[in-house]
Protein backbone atom coordinates (compact mmCIF):
# COMPACT_ATOMS: atom_id res chain seq x y z
CA UNK A 1 0.00 0.00 0.00
CA UNK A 2 3.06 2.44 0.38
CA UNK A 3 3.75 2.86 -3.43
CA UNK A 4 1.82 6.17 -3.49
CA UNK A 5 3.77 7.97 -1.16
CA UNK A 6 5.65 10.55 -1.48
CA UNK A 7 9.76 8.50 -2.13
CA UNK A 8 10.78 9.92 1.71
CA UNK A 9 7.90 8.39 3.37
CA UNK A 10 7.89 5.20 1.12
CA UNK A 11 9.54 3.17 4.03
CA UNK A 12 6.72 3.32 6.51
CA UNK A 13 4.42 0.56 7.57
CA UNK A 14 1.19 1.91 6.62
CA UNK A 15 -0.42 -2.15 6.44
CA UNK A 16 -3.75 -2.64 7.35
CA UNK A 17 -4.86 -5.11 9.71
CA UNK A 18 -8.04 -6.01 8.30
CA UNK A 19 -9.78 -5.68 12.45
CA UNK A 20 -12.97 -3.71 12.68
CA UNK A 21 -13.74 -0.54 10.91
CA UNK A 22 -11.40 1.16 8.62
CA UNK A 23 -11.25 4.21 10.68
CA UNK A 24 -9.56 2.04 13.26
CA UNK A 25 -7.33 0.32 11.67
CA UNK A 26 -5.87 3.74 10.52
CA UNK A 27 -6.23 4.77 12.94
CA UNK A 28 -3.79 1.96 14.78
CA UNK A 29 -1.67 1.92 11.65
CA UNK A 30 -0.54 5.70 12.64
CA UNK A 31 -0.32 5.05 16.08
CA UNK A 32 1.76 2.26 15.72
CA UNK A 33 4.49 4.44 13.62
CA UNK A 34 4.33 6.69 16.53
CA UNK A 35 5.34 4.17 18.92
CA UNK A 36 7.47 2.34 16.80
CA UNK A 37 9.94 5.84 16.09
CA UNK A 38 9.25 5.35 12.80
CA UNK A 39 7.96 9.23 13.16
CA UNK A 40 9.28 11.04 15.92
CA UNK A 41 8.17 14.47 17.76
CA UNK A 42 7.60 17.13 15.72
CA UNK A 43 7.46 15.07 12.12
CA UNK A 44 4.88 15.45 9.72
CA UNK A 45 2.96 13.11 8.68
CA UNK A 46 1.51 12.44 5.17
CA UNK A 47 -0.80 14.46 4.01
CA UNK A 48 -4.89 13.75 4.42
CA UNK A 49 -5.35 13.48 0.66
CA UNK A 50 -2.30 11.29 0.49
CA UNK A 51 -3.64 9.11 2.96
CA UNK A 52 -7.02 8.80 1.56
CA UNK A 53 -4.77 7.53 -1.64
CA UNK A 54 -3.00 5.00 0.11
CA UNK A 55 -5.69 3.33 2.48
CA UNK A 56 -8.58 3.66 -0.66
CA UNK A 57 -10.59 5.50 1.79
CA UNK A 58 -12.87 8.20 1.86
CA UNK A 59 -11.34 11.49 3.19
CA UNK A 60 -14.21 11.26 5.95
CA UNK A 61 -12.80 7.82 7.37
CA UNK A 62 -9.13 8.99 7.07
CA UNK A 63 -10.24 12.35 8.74
CA UNK A 64 -12.02 10.78 11.65
CA UNK A 65 -8.96 8.28 12.42
CA UNK A 66 -6.37 12.10 12.84
CA UNK A 67 -9.44 13.98 13.99
CA UNK A 68 -9.36 11.14 17.30
CA UNK A 69 -5.55 10.90 16.91
CA UNK A 70 -4.78 14.40 17.83
CA UNK A 71 -8.41 14.49 20.25
CA UNK A 72 -5.39 11.68 22.14
CA UNK A 73 -2.64 13.65 22.12
CA UNK A 74 -0.90 11.47 19.34
CA UNK A 75 -0.79 14.08 16.79
CA UNK A 76 -0.95 18.06 16.42
CA UNK A 77 -2.60 19.76 13.44
CA UNK A 78 -2.35 23.45 12.41
CA UNK A 79 -4.53 24.68 9.86
CA UNK A 80 -2.49 24.83 6.33
CA UNK A 81 0.21 23.80 7.58
CA UNK A 82 0.06 20.04 8.32
CA UNK A 83 -0.36 17.22 11.02
CA UNK A 84 2.66 16.29 13.36
CA UNK A 85 3.69 14.10 15.76
CA UNK A 86 2.48 15.56 18.78
CA UNK A 87 5.62 15.99 21.39
CA UNK A 88 5.27 12.53 23.40
CA UNK A 89 7.21 14.27 26.49
CA UNK A 90 3.86 16.50 26.75
CA UNK A 91 1.44 13.53 26.75
CA UNK A 92 -0.72 13.38 29.79
CA UNK A 93 -1.32 9.70 30.84
CA UNK A 94 -4.57 7.98 32.13
CA UNK A 95 -3.42 6.15 35.04
CA UNK A 96 0.18 7.27 36.53
CA UNK A 97 3.10 5.03 36.27
CA UNK A 98 6.33 6.36 38.24
CA UNK A 99 10.10 4.91 37.86
CA UNK A 100 11.10 3.67 41.38
CA UNK A 101 14.84 5.57 41.17
CA UNK A 102 12.57 8.98 41.43
CA UNK A 103 10.33 7.99 44.26
CA UNK A 104 13.36 6.98 46.19
CA UNK A 105 15.21 10.11 45.51
CA UNK A 106 12.50 12.57 46.00
CA UNK A 107 12.75 11.10 49.50
CA UNK A 108 16.38 11.89 49.84
CA UNK A 109 17.56 8.14 49.50
CA UNK A 110 20.20 6.81 47.52
CA UNK A 111 18.91 4.44 44.78
CA UNK A 112 20.81 1.68 43.00
CA UNK A 113 20.19 -1.12 40.78
CA UNK A 114 21.69 -4.49 39.38
CA UNK A 115 20.34 -6.18 36.45
CA UNK A 116 19.96 -9.70 36.43
CA UNK A 117 18.54 -10.71 33.41
CA UNK A 118 18.93 -8.99 29.91
CA UNK A 119 17.78 -10.64 27.08
CA UNK A 120 16.45 -10.39 23.59
CA UNK A 121 14.18 -13.31 22.76
CA UNK A 122 11.30 -15.02 20.74
CA UNK A 123 8.04 -15.31 22.15
CA UNK A 124 6.92 -18.97 22.79
CA UNK A 125 3.07 -19.28 22.56
CA UNK A 126 2.28 -18.46 26.13
CA UNK A 127 4.12 -15.02 25.78
CA UNK A 128 2.69 -14.11 22.62
CA UNK A 129 -0.65 -15.10 24.39
CA UNK A 130 0.31 -12.68 27.31
CA UNK A 131 0.89 -9.76 24.74
CA UNK A 132 -2.12 -10.35 22.47
CA UNK A 133 1.21 -10.91 19.75
CA UNK A 134 2.16 -14.25 17.32
CA UNK A 135 4.49 -16.84 18.83
CA UNK A 136 8.08 -15.83 17.75
CA UNK A 137 7.37 -12.07 18.40
CA UNK A 138 10.49 -10.20 19.25
CA UNK A 139 10.81 -9.75 22.97
CA UNK A 140 12.91 -8.32 25.51
CA UNK A 141 12.97 -9.41 29.22
CA UNK A 142 14.84 -7.55 31.62
CA UNK A 143 14.77 -8.35 35.24
CA UNK A 144 16.79 -5.90 38.06
CA UNK A 145 16.68 -5.67 41.94
CA UNK A 146 16.29 -2.35 43.07
CA UNK A 147 17.54 -1.04 46.03
CA UNK A 148 17.01 1.91 48.60
CA UNK A 149 19.81 2.98 51.00
CA UNK A 150 21.37 -0.38 49.94
CA UNK A 151 18.17 -2.09 51.21
CA UNK A 152 16.55 -4.12 48.51
CA UNK A 153 13.27 -2.93 47.36
CA UNK A 154 12.01 -4.46 44.45
CA UNK A 155 12.56 -7.29 41.91
CA UNK A 156 11.82 -5.88 38.59
CA UNK A 157 10.51 -8.37 36.35
CA UNK A 158 9.69 -6.81 32.83
CA UNK A 159 8.74 -8.17 29.30
CA UNK A 160 9.26 -5.31 26.59
CA UNK A 161 7.46 -5.84 22.78
CA UNK A 162 10.42 -4.43 20.70
CA UNK A 163 7.91 -3.92 17.55
CA UNK A 164 6.56 -1.05 20.48
CA UNK A 165 10.04 0.08 21.53
CA UNK A 166 12.63 -0.87 19.76
CA UNK A 167 15.59 0.87 20.87
CA UNK A 168 14.87 -0.92 24.27
CA UNK A 169 17.36 -3.77 23.65
CA UNK A 170 19.94 -1.51 23.04
CA UNK A 171 20.19 0.52 26.18
CA UNK A 172 22.79 -0.19 28.74
CA UNK A 173 20.45 0.93 31.64
CA UNK A 174 23.24 2.26 34.03
CA UNK A 175 22.23 5.97 34.45
CA UNK A 176 18.58 5.41 33.76
CA UNK A 177 15.98 3.02 34.80
CA UNK A 178 13.83 0.87 32.30
CA UNK A 179 10.97 2.44 33.61
CA UNK A 180 12.02 6.22 33.21
CA UNK A 181 13.36 5.43 29.99
CA UNK A 182 10.25 4.13 28.86
CA UNK A 183 7.60 6.86 30.40
CA UNK A 184 10.32 9.15 27.95
CA UNK A 185 10.83 6.88 25.10
CA UNK A 186 7.56 4.39 24.61
CA UNK A 187 4.22 6.49 26.01
CA UNK A 188 1.17 4.23 27.06
CA UNK A 189 -2.07 5.34 26.48
CA UNK A 190 -3.83 2.41 28.96
CA UNK A 191 -2.43 0.38 31.44
CA UNK A 192 -3.57 -2.23 33.68
CA UNK A 193 -3.00 -2.80 37.51
CA UNK A 194 -3.18 -6.06 39.29
CA UNK A 195 -1.91 -6.29 42.88
CA UNK A 196 -1.25 -9.44 44.94
CA UNK A 197 0.17 -10.83 47.93
CA UNK A 198 2.59 -13.80 48.01
CA UNK A 199 4.80 -15.50 49.53
CA UNK A 200 8.53 -15.66 48.91
CA UNK A 201 10.20 -18.43 46.86
CA UNK A 202 13.87 -19.31 47.24
CA UNK A 203 15.11 -17.01 44.22
CA UNK A 204 12.79 -13.65 45.40
CA UNK A 205 14.03 -14.44 48.71
CA UNK A 206 17.08 -14.44 47.92
CA UNK A 207 16.94 -11.37 45.63
CA UNK A 208 15.27 -9.23 48.07
CA UNK A 209 17.28 -10.55 51.29
CA UNK A 210 14.07 -12.06 53.45
CA UNK A 211 13.22 -15.81 55.05
CA UNK A 212 11.60 -18.26 52.17
CA UNK A 213 8.34 -18.13 52.51
CA UNK A 214 8.07 -13.99 53.85
CA UNK A 215 5.08 -11.97 52.29
CA UNK A 216 5.41 -10.29 49.22
CA UNK A 217 3.60 -7.48 47.30
CA UNK A 218 3.14 -7.65 43.79
CA UNK A 219 2.08 -5.23 41.06
CA UNK A 220 1.38 -6.49 37.86
CA UNK A 221 1.77 -4.33 35.26
CA UNK A 222 0.78 -4.41 31.30
CA UNK A 223 0.59 -1.50 29.53
CA UNK A 224 -0.35 -0.17 25.44
CA UNK A 225 -0.63 2.40 23.11
CA UNK A 226 -3.70 2.53 21.40
CA UNK A 227 -3.89 -1.06 20.90
CA UNK A 228 -0.12 -1.89 20.59
CA UNK A 229 0.70 -3.75 23.66
CA UNK A 230 3.97 -2.28 25.03
CA UNK A 231 5.29 -4.24 28.53
CA UNK A 232 4.00 -7.19 30.40
CA UNK A 233 5.86 -6.85 33.93
CA UNK A 234 5.66 -7.83 37.29
CA UNK A 235 7.19 -5.91 40.28
CA UNK A 236 7.44 -7.59 43.54
CA UNK A 237 8.41 -5.69 47.13
CA UNK A 238 8.79 -6.99 50.53
CA UNK A 239 5.88 -7.53 52.23
CA UNK A 240 7.19 -5.92 55.84
CA UNK A 241 9.05 -3.06 54.45
CA UNK A 242 7.09 -1.71 51.41
CA UNK A 243 3.69 -0.53 50.82
CA UNK A 244 1.59 0.52 47.55
CA UNK A 245 -0.53 3.50 47.71
CA UNK A 246 -1.81 6.15 45.26
CA UNK A 247 -4.26 8.89 45.64
CA UNK A 248 -7.22 10.31 43.21
CA UNK A 249 -9.99 12.08 43.15
CA UNK A 250 -12.70 11.07 40.95
CA UNK A 251 -14.40 12.70 38.13
CA UNK A 252 -17.49 13.39 39.76
CA UNK A 253 -17.09 14.53 43.58
CA UNK A 254 -21.25 13.34 44.43
CA UNK A 255 -20.38 9.85 43.02
CA UNK A 256 -19.98 7.48 45.67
Amino acid sequence: MTQDLPATLSATNLTLDGNGPLYAQIKRVLARNVISGHWISGQQIPTEMELVRVFRASRMTVNRALRELVAEGVLTRTRGAGTYVADRKGQSPILEIRAIDRDIRARGHRHDSEIITFDTVAADAPLATRFGLTPGASLCHFVCLHREENVPVQVEDRWVNLAAAPAFAQQDFRDITAAAWLLANAPYSDAQHLIEAIAADNTTAKRLDIAHGAPCLVLHRRTWFHGTPITVAKFTHPGESYQLGGHFAPQHPSDG
